[in-house]
C-alpha cells in the first residue's frame, strides 16, 4: 500500500487555509474609508469630515471667535480608491487622503472657489462610526418642549395664513424644531440677550421673493425667541450645529398685505425691562407701531397692550 508523503499533506493543507483566509479578506475589504466621523479642529478652526459606507463624504470647517466676519466653508462628494488612500476631483478641484495613525491625512488643492477659502488641511482623526444619528440624539430639556405657541388673549380669530405655510415644510430634526444651523442660516437674527443661564436669540423668518424684481419690503412669516444653552452657533461644531436648540417660544405677528412688510426694534423698554422687541409695519409714508413683546422671568413670552408706552432708543421715536 502506497502512503502519501506528511510534507504533501502539509502542503495542501496550508493552500487550502490559505484560499479561506483570502476569501474572508475579499470579503471584509471596501474601497472606501471607514465610516464615520474624523475631526482636524485646533485652536483656529472646527474641521469635520463625514464619511457613509458608500464613500460619500461632507467636510466643514468653520472658524473659531467672536460673531462676525468668520469665514466657514463645506464641500461633498464621493471618494474613489487609489494609492495610499483615496482621491476626489471635480473639475479643478481636488481632495486627496492619505491612510495615517488614527485617521487620515487631508490635502485640498484648488477648491477654494466652490468650498469656501478656508484652511481644509490636516490629519483628520477618527471619532466614531456616526453619520446620521448625532442630530436624532434627543437633548434632555427639548424632547418634552414643544413650541410654546403665545396667541393674543383678545382675538380669538384663527392663526395668520402665514404661519400655516411655514408648518408645511417637514421638520428637519427629529423633535420637530429647526436644528441650530437652519436658524443659523436661514432665519433672521435680531437680537441677543441673556436670561439666567440661557442665551435668548429673537429671529425671523423672512419670506422667499420669488419675483426676479427686487422686493425693498422686508417680509416674515414667523417669529421666535430661541431659548438655548448658547446662540453662538457659527462656533459650534457640525455636529453640534445639527441638533435643535432647548426651546421656540413662537409670538403672533401682525397681518400684512402685499406691498406692506414689518420692520422689529430692538433696545426698547418698558417699565423693568429692557428687552422688549417692537415690531412696526412698513409700506406706507412712515413705520406703524403694531405690537411688543418681551419673555418675563419664566421665560414666557409677554404681549405689552399699551404699545405706546414702550420706550425705544430709535431716532424715530
Amino acid at each position: 500500500m502506497k502512503r502519501s508523503s506528511p510534507f504533501k499533506t502539509l502542503s495542501l493543507l496550508s493552500i487550502s487555509l490559505s484560499c479561506l483566509a483570502g476569501s474572508a479578506l475579499a470579503a471584509d475589504y471596501s474601497p472606501y474609508p471607514k465610516a464615520g466621523v474624523y475631526d482636524a479642529s485646533d485652536s483656529g478652526f472646527e474641521r469635520l469630515l463625514t464619511v457613509k459606507p458608500d464613500g460619500k463624504f461632507t467636510l466643514e470647517v468653520a472658524e473659531k471667535g467672536k460673531p462676525g466676519n468668520l469665514r466657514s466653508g463645506a464641500g461633498e462628494g464621493k471618494l474613489s480608491d487609489a494609492p495610499g488612500g483615496w482621491n476626489f476631483s471635480e473639475g479643478r478641484c481636488n481632495m486627496t487622503l492619505k491612510r495615517a495613525a488614527g485617521g487620515m491625512q487631508l490635502h485640498v488643492e484648488a477648491c477654494a472657489s466652490s468650498w469656501g477659502d478656508v484652511p481644509f488641511d490636516g490629519k483628520y482623526k477618527y471619532q466614531g462610526e456616526e453619520v446620521a444619528a448625532a442630530p436624532a440624539k434627543p437633548i434632555p430639556a427639548a424632547a418634552p418642549m414643544p413650541v410654546a405657541k403665545t396667541t393674543v388673549p383678545a382675538t380669538p380669530a384663527a392663526p395668520a395664513p402665514t404661519v400655516a405655510v411655514t408648518q408645511a415644510a417637514p421638520p428637519p430634526t427629529a423633535n420637530g424644531l429647526p436644528s441650530r444651523k437652519e436658524i443659523d442660516e436661514k432665519w433672521q437674527a435680531i437680537s441677543v440677550n441673556r436670561i439666567g443661564n440661557k442665551d435668548i436669540l429673537f429671529v425671523a423668518k423672512p419670506i422667499e421673493n420669488k419675483s426676479s424684481t427686487p422686493n425693498p419690503i422686508e417680509q416674515f412669516s414667523k417669529a421666535v425667541f430661541v431659548i438655548d444653552t448658547s446662540t453662538q452657533y457659527r462656533e459650534m461644531s457640525a455636529t453640534e450645529k445639527a441638533k435643535s436648540p432647548l426651546q421656540l417660544v413662537e409670538i403672533t405677528l401682525p397681518e400684512t398685505g402685499p406691498k406692506e412688510g414689518l420692520d422689529f426694534l430692538t433696545d426698547c423698554i418698558y417699565g423693568k425691562s429692557d428687552k422688549v422687541i417692537v415690531i412696526n409695519k412698513t409700506g406706507g409714508s412712515k413705520l406703524k407701531r403694531m405690537s411688543a413683546w418681551m419673555l418675563d422671568n419664566n421665560l414666557k413670552a409677554v404681549e405689552i397692550k399699551q404699545v405706546s408706552k414702550v420706550n425705544c432708543k430709535s431716532p424715530f421715536y
